[in-house]
């Protein structure tokens, strides 16, 4: 009797597990003042010195704040992101947020209400851009950031050419070349921006990449290559080191995703970087899922809203980059109310 008793007990256990969620974007939140179990999904290392250590950085901050138990999986591919969400999900984690774009496909599996595998976790794209009703899309907009520091180059570039470093091809990446671009031309229409894509964890490959521009006359590089703008920075430094009796000779970059404008190896020419406020975002979804309020969709984080932001080094505002930020300011202004227009595609 007991024998049968305990098998259905067991049973009933085993069904209230792997049944479906009841609906787009479920799960249970924390108790009110209880701590709350938050994943973090990350392709890289979080050491990378961007985006994947600006994510965990920043959720590490909220933590105290927010009663957060926060573990993070680091180097998860596209291929290996299902099983993570699985896992985090089998552990009762009440938030999960996948930081970058290519887990949308595999969130957007693990999401649909219809399938007897979908999860019960909220989960937040950190970098995507599809709007479903079952996941949440955080879409950062680098674009009006990226147009104030496209001003600031084309105010120090004596070649009129500069450019374009990223990783790889994903929209997160191309409205700040489209911004980059625009803001650029918007001071000297004569300007031309070169792009070249390198991936994500080659510095050698930025580092050359960044040194054909420089043979090339390119004097200002804008970059969004995670841990590969190391290379980046060491070819600007190695450069500038050897003309820097020459201020005609002298290159400069940018810093993207976390402020890079002290990193250790090229400070002193690093204009400024194209800001997000991780933290801020990851506040928005954690406050709505501790509320009860969060729910799938799209969700813009911009200029307008403070959490993208272009920040200038502040090394050089009183040398190289004087006068600038007052136009960065007045852009800003415009970008925010519409009177400047950043154009769309690629």
């Amino acid at each position: 009797m007991w024998k049968v008793l305990v098998a259905v007990v067991v049973a009933a256990a085993v069904a209230a597990c792997s049944g479906n969620s009841s609906g787009p974007a479920t799960g249970t939140a924390p108790a009110s003042g209880g701590t709350m179990k938050v994943g973090l999904m990350v392709s890289g290392s979080t050491s990378d010195g961007g985006w994947n250590q600006l994510a965990e950085t920043s959720l590490q901050s909220l933590s105290k704040q927010y009663s957060l138990d926060v573990r993070t999986r680091q180097n998860v591919s596209k291929d290996n992101a299902a099983d993570a969400l699985r896992q985090f999900d089998a552990q009762g984690f009440s938030l999960v947020i996948a930081h970058g774009y290519e887990y949308l496909e595999p969130v957007k599996e693990l999401t649909d209400p219809s399938k007897r595998s979908a999860v019960k976790e909220k989960i937040a794209v950190s970098g995507g851009d599809v709007d479903s009703p079952n996941f949440q899309s955080l879409a950062y907009d680098l674009a009006g950031a990226s147009y104030q520091l496209g001003i600031a180059a084309a105010k120090v570039t004596k070649t009129h050419k500069l450019g374009f470093i990223g990783g790889e091809a994903i929209p997160t990446v191309t409205v700040m070349r489209r911004g980059f671009e625009a803001g650029a031309k918007s001071v000297d229409p004569s300007i031309t921006v070169t792009t070249q894509y390198t991936g994500w964890d080659d510095p050698a490959k930025s580092k050359t990449q960044a040194e054909a521009f420089m043979d090339a006359g390119i004097d200002v590089i804008m970059q969004n290559t995670d841990a590969a703008s190391s290379g980046i920075f060491e070819a600007v430094k190695e450069h500038d080191t050897q003309r820097k009796s020459d201020l005609h000779g002298i290159v400069y970059t940018f810093g993207a995703n976390a402020d890079q404008n002290g990193n250790a190896i090229c400070s002193d020419y690093t204009l400024g970087s194209a800001v997000i406020h991780l933290d801020k975002a990851f506040a928005q979804v954690i406050e709505q899922v501790r509320g009860g309020t969060f729910k799938g969709g799209l969700v813009k984080e911009d200029l307008a809203n403070g959490v993208c932001e272009a920040v200038l080094n502040p090394k050089l505002t009183g040398t190289v980059l004087k006068d600038v930020q007052p136009l960065l300011d007045d852009a800003a202004k415009k970008i925010t109310s519409g009177e400047i227009k950043i154009p769309a595609g690629d």
